[in-house]
């Protein structure tokens, strides 16, 4: 039987300071652990959503290398996930009219439905996961969430 490791753990080693680092890192791991259990009993998957989720939050219409770049992935296998998206009619990649050198990523009416389906469930899960929080904590919690990672996209070129 293995052990469970929590935060706990942490706290009684010589690394205390990092253990932010641990909470960020477990928290996303369990997260996303639960987001894809929860997607897969609809057909489908955060590794097909996410790319569709990011289509579905922008305000503007992304190319292949933006969402990319937001993803954090390389152009080539989001090409590959893209080819999957477009065969199952989720997606559909159009030239830019200004660039013709650019491919514009656009959700289908089928691609829109998915990610509806999605923002319900993932909204579900988010509301469960912070069912202890004030809405003053939640508003908090995202301001400096926000914060980190605006310093982390600067850092690498990343935007977000």
């Amino acid at each position: 039987m293995s052990k469970s490791f929590t935060a706990a753990c942490l706290d009684q080693t010589r690394y205390h300071d990092i253990s932010l680092t641990f909470h960020v890192m477990r928290l996303a791991t369990l997260w996303r652990t639960h987001l894809d259990r929860v997607l897969r009993p609809n057909g489908l998957t955060l590794a097909t959503m996410r790319p569709m989720a990011y289509l579905m939050i922008s305000k503007t219409p992304l190319t292949q290398s933006d969402l990319a770049s937001l993803i954090g992935v390389d152009r080539s296998a989001l090409v590959r996930l893209l080819d999957v998206l477009e065969a199952e009619g989720l997606v559909i990649r159009q030239t830019d009219t200004q660039d013709r050198r650019l491919k514009m990523v656009l959700l289908t009416a089928e691609g829109k439905k998915q990610c509806r389906l999605f923002h319900r469930l993932a909204a579900d899960l988010e509301a469960e996961l912070t069912t202890g929080l004030s809405m003053s904590q939640k508003l908090t919690l995202t301001k400096d969430l926000d914060m980190m990672e605006a310093l982390l996209s600067a850092d690498h070129g990343v935007s977000a």
